[in-house]
């Protein structure tokens, strides 16, 4: 932990003498261990439901945040060497944000996360493809495919392998640790972590913040349509997204603005359009629609199912037109949600007369 409780920038320290011994020394692979600890220590000290836990947390913030000082240095000099084991330091560190309780106990560093975050939307065609969106998607409906569950977790992982070259090799605390040494490449897990913790970034922002990150994720969408890494975009996008809807249920936002609510719609509608998509990513944007209706208000949802059923009596393409029916199919799911709610809801203010006791 000495090199993270450096108390000034890095700039300071960091001359050439010192970066020739990072590319001798592969001194970056000790910071990930000491980051991986710092998230070892928040998972195991650190509940998540209680809110006084400032003590434990403010350490922590600041190993964390000299890390990111760190990673912005050594990106910034571009060295060829260093790049491997940096990738690595910033997939342990983003993983390390990921399991703090409370993303607006960090609130200074969310530019510097967001400007790593967001290198899948501002670099596209550098980036690879997102591996996590089977595990955002809703598993209730894992019989739509494409991914059908098999039968047992051994053959899900087995059909789900896509590393066994340069993936990273378990710790020791880890409490699950995958069947195979090297599930996904550092690519791979470089960019689903860069998304996974987008999400968390995104559902922490004010309106103007979200309206800036859609702009962005809309901007992407439209360029490079004809390139080869169009497909990988899409599934980041739908990624990114995912997790960020996702991540604002956790939180349990509500009163999302309108202007909000539109654009990500019109996201996710524009993906559908396109006729040369996955099934994965008709999928997503499908449940994504879904959980729009969630986090909106009831005329919002009254609206955007309405503009669904126009879309569908009108579909010509028998994709779509089952994308959109699997998107209507999620709202119905949120309205019999709201449903139970208000019945609990009520049955909760209820008291219990005659000879019913409480608890039956």
């Amino acid at each position: 932990m000495v090199l993270l409780r450096l108390p000034l920038p890095p700039e300071l320290y960091f001359g050439s003498t010192f970066v020739v011994q990072i590319i001798q020394g592969c001194s970056t692979s000790v910071w990930s261990a000491a980051v991986d600890a710092l998230t070892a220590f928040v998972k195991c000290f650190v509940p998540s439901n209680t809110l006084n836990n400032g003590i434990l947390l403010q350490p922590v913030l600041l190993y964390l945040s000299r890390a990111l000082s760190y990673i912005s240095f050594l990106a910034a000099k571009e060295l060829p060497n260093v790049k491997p084991e940096l990738d690595i330091f910033i997939i342990r560190t983003l993983i390390a944000y990921q399991s703090l309780p409370d993303p607006m106990a960090y609130t200074s560093e969310h530019a510097q996360i967001l400007q790593l975050c967001t290198t899948p939307f501002r670099d596209a065609s550098g980036c690879a493809e997102s591996s996590c969106l089977r595990l955002l998607l809703d598993n209730r409906d894992a019989w739509l495919g494409p991914w059908t569950p098999g039968r047992d977790w051994f053959e899900d992982e087995l059909r789900a392998f896509q590393g066994g070259k340069d993936g990273l090799v378990p710790c020791v605390w880890e409490s699950e640790v995958s069947s195979f040494p090297q599930p996904d490449t550092i690519r791979n897990l470089l960019v689903n972590q860069m998304l996974l913790c987008f999400g968390i970034m995104f559902a922490s922002q004010d309106n103007g913040g979200m309206m800036s990150l859609l702009g962005m994720l809309e901007q992407c969408l439209k360029t490079g349509k004809k390139q080869l890494w169009h497909a990988a975009s899409v599934t980041n996008i739908c990624v990114g997204l995912l997790a960020g809807l996702k991540a604002l249920l956790a939180l349990r936002s509500h009163g999302l603005g309108l202007e909000i609510l539109n654009s990500a719609q019109a996201i996710f509608q524009n993906i559908l359009a396109e006729g040369d998509i996955c099934a994965s990513q008709r999928r997503a944007s499908s449940e994504g629609l879904g959980l729009l209706a969630r986090l909106g208000n009831d005329m919002f949802t009254a609206r955007m199912t309405r503009s669904l059923l126009g879309d569908l009596t009108g579909a010509t393409d028998s994709n779509y037109a089952g994308s959109i029916a699997v998107a209507l199919g999620c709202i119905h799911r949120r309205n019999l949600y709201n449903e139970q709610l208000r019945h609990k809801s009520m049955e909760g203010g209820r008291r219990p007369t005659g000879r019913h006791k409480i608890g039956n």
